[in-house]
């Protein structure tokens, strides 16, 4: 390079002021000493701090040229610092490529055996690529090397470490990784949270019982979701102690895994499924009933579906004052084969005048299918036809309204007609 300023520091330093991207990556590609190029990959660094957000691009698509392809360790060392300072995703990016090389076309320097080394090494930047490298390259026989970093001072290294052995996978990983669920720091427990499930073998899945009870509101989240895959009774005690979490977040998914623990296509024993039940029973339908209603409209899993259908005739109260949403989530099934004999028999589970009022008014809608006009006969033939109120039998004007909010628009109506 023609004129460079080889040990001309302060000229490097006025390229970063006068915003000289361009020039910077050019001695960083291109100058033959390699103090040079440590220095402008330091510099390049330094526009993280400045608002030129139309340089990021080509700053770290250089540094990370530099990390990969530089025959100097310290100009590596100095690029990944750099990376570093752009932010995670600059860092991710690299890990991404180095993670994508082949066997044969990384450099001498860039292995797995390098890449551990970098775990002990004094650059938390250097143990922060390595340990996120190593879980992107999957190689399980660094597993035990990981672990060690799991000890580290530094959190976002155990951090890196931890989610790398979920991304590997190896069962020899759990024990340790149930260590960190009462790591000193957040993202260190989330992390390994996060990594039993990823490995997600019977004896993870496990250890993620006592996390269900964790202080930290995320750890708990990821437990109450995924415990429900044990497919036993384990975890029935702290899932049913869940459906009352501060958080809305945690009761949610844990109804969702008690569903789920439940579900028709699983094998649930009678106790389990009795035991559910009753817990349910005791939360209170104003909160309930929405829970179930959400998850009603929102799976795809027809065994999900079915169960939701089942347990709404069973635990909510037929009184309660929601009970005209669970009526009309139910009545919207008796045209669907796959679920219209549960949601009859949910809806006899659910008696009163209030449904027989409904049903009535269903049968009589102008629109609806005649499938399902026929099995709400059928339903209001099985219950006490002679509860229904004689005003709503006899009124030609009573029409079934899908909205239950339009119950209040109607009788407002009614009364504003019957005032004229």
């Amino acid at each position: 390079m023609a004129n460079e300023p080889e040990d001309d520091v302060l000229s490097l330093y006025e390229l970063v002021r006068d915003g000289k991207t361009k020039t910077l990556i050019r001695y960083l590609k291109r100058s033959n000493s390699p103090q040079t190029r440590e220095t402008a990959a330091e510099r390049l660094g330094d526009f993280a701090d400045i608002a030129r957000s139309g340089d990021e691009t080509l700053i770290i698509r250089a540094l990370i040229t530099a990390v990969l392809e530089d025959e100097s360790s310290d100009v590596r060392a100095r690029a990944v610092d750099s990376l570093d300072r752009h932010g995670r995703e600059a860092i991710d990016q690299l890990i991404t490529e180095i993670a994508d090389f082949d066997a044969g076309q990384a450099p001498d320097w860039l292995t797995s055996k390098k890449l551990v080394e970098w775990l002990d090494s004094e650059e938390v930047e250097f143990q922060l690529v390595a340990a996120s490298a190593l879980g992107r390259i999957g190689d399980e026989h660094v597993v035990p090397y990981l672990v060690e970093a799991f000890d580290d001072l530094d959190p976002r290294v155990r951090e890196r470490a931890v989610s790398a052995c979920g991304l590997i996978g190896d069962p020899r990983a759990i024990d340790a990784l149930a260590n960190r669920l009462d790591d000193s720091e957040r993202i260190v427990q989330q992390a390994a949270a996060e990594a039993l499930t990823m490995i997600g073998t019977q004896a993870a899945l496990e250890r993620l019982i006592p996390a269900a009870q964790s202080n930290n509101k995320r750890v708990r989240y990821i437990a109450v979701s995924e415990l429900s895959q044990l497919r036993n009774a384990k975890p029935l005690t702290v899932l049913v102690e869940r459906l009352t979490d501060e958080s809305s977040d945690v009761r949610q998914a844990a109804t969702l895994s008690l569903i789920e623990l439940i579900a028709a296509d699983t094998a649930a024993d009678d106790e389990v499924r009795q035991a559910v039940k009753d817990q349910m029973r005791t939360i209170d339908d104003a909160e309930l009933i929405p829970r179930l209603l959400d998850i009603l409209s929102d799976t795809s899993r027809t065994s999900i579906k079915r169960t939701v259908v089942w347990l709404l005739g069973r635990v909510v109260d037929p009184t309660a004052a929601d009970i005209d949403a669970v009526h009309e989530a139910l009545l919207g099934l008796l045209d669907a084969e796959a679920f219209a004999d549960e949601a009859a028999d949910s809806l006899a589970e659910l008696e009163s005048k209030t449904l027989e009022n409904r049903l009535l008014a269903f049968i009589r809608q102008q629109d609806g299918s005649t499938e399902a006009k026929e099995r709400a006969q059928e339903l209001l033939d099985r219950i006490d036809v002679d509860r229904v109120d004689d005003s709503v039998r006899d009124s030609v004007e009573y029409t079934y309204v899908r909205d239950p909010a339009d119950y209040t628009r109607q009788k407002e109506k009614e009364k504003k007609n019957e005032g004229n």
